[in-house]
């Protein structure tokens, strides 16, 4: 009986102190916590955000903000959609280690609410260790998401697609076409162009070209791998097409027939082989790419690419049933 009441105990005390998201099947792994995001703008749950936050503290997925571009716009999104609440959900994200701050301070920046700068004030006592952070943003030394630009790195993209997959705008996929004319590396063809010619002489139009073409490829393979698993984007694809410039209606013409008959690893494999062509035309500027690509929290042919682990390169296991493909980490990886 004594036993039995000890186990009865050790139960009842571990029910109360254990936190919350850790009986949460839906926050139990990186793979459940990602398809959950994934299907999160079917079916949006706004209060269950903060536990799924700091799920993601505790299954390591801050452990390189850089690389947590998918979460972050994701936070963000939900800030963004729920204005009336963000005060009370980002102070339900608390406690949060000091270093791992960083990602409430720029989810808050990224939300797009009118009167961030205020909301983040709210919480500085709460982050005192990072009053310089927000400092920078508030000042305007750092950079919204808008402020952004999208061959900056493999973060913004990713960040995009996390914002989308909080809200289902159409804005940050839109703005995520606006890079599609990257995708072609004009400088290949035999035809003369004033920026082939600067190419020539100046080094920026050589790092200029790495950051563009990696970034319009990139564009381009999210843009057909998600349509392929959210068939309502090739909707938003065709009605872009009537406004958009020739320039970028004709490769989203492509990713848009691309995806409509599910060749997204076709796209892909394209990209891959765009990417090589650029190194090797700039081989001293892929410094860039190798920075800003590698080892970023993504979700890549069906998979989630995490350093969960605390193991660099290791992959978790799968997102099952579809999930949002975000960021060019496994295309560049694989490029290399």
């Amino acid at each position: 009986m004594r036993s039995l009441a000890t186990a009865v105990f050790a139960v009842l005390f571990f029910a109360v102190s254990a936190p919350a998201h850790a009986y949460d099947a839906r926050f139990s792994s990186p793979d459940r916590l990602l398809q959950w995001i994934n299907d999160y703008r079917k079916d949006p749950q706004p209060h269950d955000v903060p536990a799924a936050v700091k799920a993601m503290h505790t299954l390591g997925l801050f452990k390189k903000q850089e690389d947590a571009g998918l979460l972050i716009g994701f936070i963000a999104g939900v800030l963004g959609s729920n204005q009336s609440k963000a005060d009370r959900l980002v102070a339900r994200m608390f406690p949060m280690p000091a270093k791992e701050q960083g990602i409430i301070i720029r989810a808050i920046a990224y939300s797009g609410i009118p009167e961030w700068p205020r909301l983040m004030s709210r919480f500085e006592n709460r982050m005192p260790l990072r009053k310089p952070l927000i400092n920078d943003y508030i000042s305007g030394k750092e950079k919204t998401l808008d402020e952004l630009k999208l061959d900056d790195g493999a973060f913004v993209i990713d960040a995009l697609w996390g914002y989308y997959a909080a809200t289902g705008y159409n804005a940050p996929v839109v703005r995520i076409i606006s890079a599609l004319p990257w995708s072609n590396d004009v400088r290949g063809s035999d035809k003369f162009s004033w920026s082939k010619l600067r190419a020539a002489f100046n080094s920026e139009e050589g790092k200029d070209a790495v950051r563009k073409i990696t970034a319009g490829n990139m564009a381009k393979w999210t843009l057909t791998a998600n349509a392929e698993r959210d068939r309502g984007l090739l909707s938003l694809y065709k009605m872009e097409l009537q406004y958009q410039s020739p320039e970028i209606a004709e490769p989203l013409k492509e990713v848009i027939e691309a995806a409509e008959s599910f060749q997204a690893d076709r796209v892909q494999k394209e990209a891959k082989a765009a990417i090589e062509k650029i190194k090797a035309k700039h081989p001293g500027d892929t410094e860039w790419t190798r920075a800003s690509y590698a080892g970023s929290v993504a979700i890549a042919t069906g998979c989630v690419v995490a350093g969960a682990s605390g193991i660099p390169g290791v992959a978790v296991p799968c997102v099952i049933g579809g999930a949002l493909y975000s960021g060019a980490v496994k295309l560049w990886n694989t490029a290399r």
